[in-house]
C-alpha cells in the first residue's frame, strides 16, 4: 500500500476538486438508495389497495397501539425479568421511533400527496425519473472532476520520473535502458492512472452506494443486516488473495512489454545492420518471443482479473440469500425468530421484506463493480512500483553539500591512483578493474593523446573527468581541488566534448549548435558553425540554420554532423576539451576541416583526444602521447619517442596508417 500513499500524496494539490468529486459521489449514493426506497409506496398502493395516506394513517395508530399495549405489558412484568423487560422496552422504543417517523410524514408530505392511487404511482415514477437525472448529473460532475484531478496527476508523476531520470549518473540510465524508460514513462503511466481513475469514481462512488443501501437495510432490521455484514470479510479475503496474484502477473506483463520496446528499438536504430547482414527473420524472431511472453503474462493477468467479477458476485448473492432467507421465514410464519434466535422485535411485514430486499439488491451492483474494477486497481498499483522504482533511483555520482565555486581551468589536471570497475546491479558478480591504479598529470593548454585498443580503458579514464562515473578509489583534482568538491553543473560547464557517435537532437541547426550554450545568440552561433568548418554546408541547406536536421542528424552526412557537434562544444567555450573516437567514423576531407578547427581552438585550453590509433594529420597538433593497455598506463611521451620505445604504440600506429591509407586515396 506504500505505492497508494505515495500517490495520495500527489493528489493533495488537487484536494478540493477531488473532495468536490466525494460529495458528488455521496449526492449518486444517496439518490441510488432513495430510488430502491419507492419499493415500500408502490407495494402499499397497487398490492393492499391502499392509498399511501391510509398506509401513513395507520401506521401512526399501530405505532400507538403498540407503545400502549406494549407499556401495559412491561408494566405486568416482573422486576427481576429482565430479559422480558429489555425485549418489551425495545418494542417500546421501535414503535416510538416509527411513530415519529409516520407522524412527521403524516405533517409535512402527506399534504403534498395524491389521494388517488394512480396519481400517487406517477408521482413515484416522476420522482424516479427526477432522481435519476440529479444522480446522473452528479455523476457526470464526479466523472469530470475526477478526470481533471488524474490528468494532472499523471503528468506530475510523469514529470517527476523524466526528471529523476534526467538525474542519474550514465551507469544507472544505461542499466534501465531507454526501451525500460520509455514504457515506464508511457505504457506504466497510463495504467496507473487508468487505475488510478477508477479509485477516484467507482472504488470512492460504489461503496457509498452499498453503504447508504446496507444504511437503511440497517434501520428496517439490523439483526438480518448484521447477518449479511458478518460474511462481508468473505469477499475481503478473496480479493486481498487474487490481488496479490494479479499484481505479479501484471508486474511480469508489463516487462514484458518493455521487452517490446527493446525489440523494437534494437531493430529500427540498427535497421542498416539488420538489411545489410539479412538479419530480418532474426529480429522477427525476437519480436515473436517477446510478443509470446507478453502474451502468456498477459493472459495469466487476465484469468486471475477474470475470476475475480464471477467469484465475488456468487459470495454476494449467497450472502443476500442468508440475509433474505430468515426475513421470509418470519413473514410467512408470522414470527419474530429463526432457528431458534430472535431477529426482530415483532414479525415483520411484506412491505418491510420487500423494501429490506431491494436494498440487499441496491449493494449487489456496487459489488458487481468493484469487483470488476478491482484487477485494474492491482495493475495500477503494479505500475506505481515501477514507476516510482525509477523515480527512487537515488544516483551512483554524489553532489557536495556545500559546493565551492568553480574557476576557470588555468593550472593542471591530475589524476592520482585512480581505480574504477562498473557497478554490479542485477547480480552479486563483481566486474574487473577497468581502471587500474592510473596516474596522470595534465598542465594547462596540453593537447594529450590517449590511445590504447579496444577495452583499454581510454574512454573509462576520461568519463570521469566530467564525473560521468565516479572512481572507486584515487582522486581527480583540476587546479588542486578534488573535482567531487565541485557541482557537477559547473564542473561539466567547464567542459566539451565530442563523441564518435554524434549526438543531434530532432530540431534545427540553430537548436543544436546552442544547446552548447543557452544563452548565446544568433551572431554566436553563427561563429561557432564558422570556427568549426560547418558554415559553408550550413548555408545551403534549404533553411539554413533554420533547416531541420532530423532525428540524430539523419539529414546530414557523418562528416556534417561531427562538425556541427564540434560547433557545439565551440560556442560552449570550455576549459577542458575531449574528442572521443571524434574522427573515426568520418571521410579525409571532414577530418582535415576539423583539424583545421581544431589547431585553432585549441589554444588557451587542455585538450584530450582519445583514439585507437592516431592519425597524422592530429600529430602536429598533440603535445604528449598516453598509452593504455588493461585499464593502465603504459607509456607516456611524444610520438617519436613512443615509436621508439613502446611495442604497443608501434602496432597501434601501423594499424592506424594501413587502416587511412585507402581513405586518403579515395580522397
Amino acid at each position: 500500500m506504500e505505492s497508494l500513499g505515495r500517490l495520495v500524496n500527489y493528489l493533495m494539490p488537487y484536494r478540493f476538486r477531488f473532495v468536490a468529486s466525494i460529495a458528488c459521489a455521496l449526492a449518486v449514493a444517496v439518490l441510488w438508495s432513495v430510488s430502491f426506497l419507492t419499493v415500500a409506496p408502490i407495494v402499499e398502493v397497487l398490492f393492499k389497495n391502499d392509498s399511501l395516506q391510509q398506509f401513513v394513517d395507520r401506521q401512526v395508530v399501530e405505532s400507538r397501539e403498540t407503545i400502549s399495549r406494549e407499556t401495559q405489558y412491561l408494566d405486568s412484568i416482573a422486576e427481576d425479568n429482565l430479559r422480558g423487560r429489555d425485549k418489551a422496552q425495545s418494542r417500546i422504543s421501535d414503535a416510538s421511533s416509527n411513530l415519529r417517523f409516520y407522524s412527521n410524514l403524516n405533517t409535512y408530505v402527506m399534504p403534498h400527496v395524491p389521494r388517488d392511487r394512480f396519481n400517487t404511482v406517477a408521482l413515484l415514477v416522476v420522482g424516479i425519473l427526477i432522481a435519476t437525472a440529479l444522480k446522473c448529473c452528479f455523476l457526470y460532475g464526479q466523472e469530470i472532476l475526477v478526470g481533471s484531478v488524474m490528468t494532472h496527476t499523471a503528468n506530475d508523476i510523469r514529470r517527476d520520473c523524466f526528471f529523476a531520470a534526467q538525474s542519474l549518473d550514465i551507469q544507472s540510465v544505461s542499466r534501465h535502458g531507454t526501451p525500460q524508460l520509455l514504457a515506464r514513462m508511457t505504457n506504466d503511466v497510463t495504467q496507473l492512472m487508468a487505475a488510478f481513475s477508477v479509485f477516484g469514481t467507482r472504488m470512492i462512488r460504489e461503496p457509498l452506494k452499498a453503504i447508504t443501501c446496507i444504511g437503511v437495510a440497517w434501520y428496517i432490521n439490523w439483526r438480518l443486516t448484521l447477518v449479511a455484514v458478518l460474511f462481508v470479510p468473505m469477499i475481503g479475503l478473496f480479493l486481498s488473495r487474487f490481488g496479490k496474484r494479479l499484481k505479479r502477473a501484471a508486474t511480469r506483463a508489463m516487462e514484458s512489454v518493455a521487452a517490446i520496446y527493446d525489440c523494437i528499438a534494437d531493430t529500427f536504430d540498427s535497421f542498416r545492420v539488420v538489411v545489410g547482414f539479412g538479419g530480418q527473420d532474426r529480429q522477427k524472431e525476437r519480436f515473436l518471443d517477446a510478443n509470446d511472453r507478453y502474451y502468456r503474462y498477459s493472459m495469466r493477468t487476465l484469468r486471475v482479473s477474470a475470476l475475480i467479477r464471477p467469484v465475488t458476485e456468487i459470495m454476494a448473492v449467497i450472502i443476500v440469500c442468508l440475509a433474505f432467507t430468515p426475513g421470509a421465514y418470519m413473514v410467512l410464519r408470522g414470527t419474530d425468530t429463526f432457528l431458534g434466535i430472535q431477529l426482530a422485535n415483532e414479525s415483520m411485514t411484506i412491505t418491510a421484506l420487500l423494501t429490506f430486499y431491494a436494498m440487499l439488491a441496491g449493494t449487489l451492483d456496487p459489488i458487481r463493480k468493484l469487483s470488476s474494477q478491482w484487477g485494474m486497481l492491482k495493475q495500477g498499483l503494479a505500475s506505481a512500483d515501477r514507476v516510482f522504482a525509477v523515480i527512487d533511483t537515488e544516483s551512483l555520482i554524489d553532489e557536495p553539500q556545500t559546493p565551492m565555486e568553480f574557476r576557470r581551468h588555468q593550472k593542471e589536471i591530475e589524476f592520482t591512483d585512480i581505480k574504477f570497475r562498473y557497478a554490479t546491479f542485477l547480480d552479486d558478480s563483481v566486474h574487473p578493474w577497468s581502471i587500474d591504479d592510473v596516474s596522470l598529470k595534465v598542465q594547462f593548454g596540453e593537447v594529450v593523446a590517449v590511445v590504447g585498443s579496444n577495452g583499454s580503458g581510454k574512454s573509462t579514464l576520461l568519463s570521469l573527468l566530467p564525473r560521468f562515473m565516479d572512481p572507486d578509489e584515487g582522486e581527480i583534482r583540476i587546479d588542486g581541488v578534488n573535482i567531487r568538491d565541485y557541482s557537477t553543473q559547473d564542473l561539466r560547464s567547464q567542459i566539451g566534448i565530442v563523441s564518435q557517435e554524434t549526438m543531434l537532437f530532432d530540431d534545427t541547426v540553430f537548436e543544436n549548435i546552442q544547446y552548447g550554450n543557452l544563452e548565446a545568440d544568433a551572431d554566436g552561433v553563427e561563429e561557432a558553425a564558422k570556427r568549426a568548418h560547418a558554415w559553408d554546408f550550413v548555408q545551403m541547406l534549404p533553411d539554413g540554420v533554420q533547416s531541420e536536421v532530423g532525428k540524430g542528424g539523419r539529414k546530414l552526412s557523418g562528416g556534417q554532423r561531427q562538425r556541427l557537434a564540434l560547433a557545439r562544444a565551440i560556442l560552449r567555450d570550455p576549459a577542458i576539451l575531449i574528442l572521443d573516437e571524434a574522427t573515426s567514423a568520418i571521410d579525409a576531407e571532414s577530418e582535415d576541416l576539423i583539424h583545421g578547427a581544431l589547431k585553432e581552438f585549441s589554444h588557451g585550453r587542455t585538450v584530450f583526444i582519445i583514439t585507437h590509433a592516431l592519425s597524422r594529420s592530429f600529430l602536429d597538433l598533440v603535445d604528449r602521447v598516453v598509452v593504455m593497455e588493461q585499464g593502465q598506463i603504459s607509456a607516456s611521451g611524444t610520438h617519436e619517442d613512443l615509436l621508439k620505445s613502446s611495442e604497443t604504440y608501434r602496432r597501434l600506429s601501423t594499424a592506424g596508417a594501413q587502416a587511412a591509407s585507402p581513405d586518403r586515396e579515395a580522397a
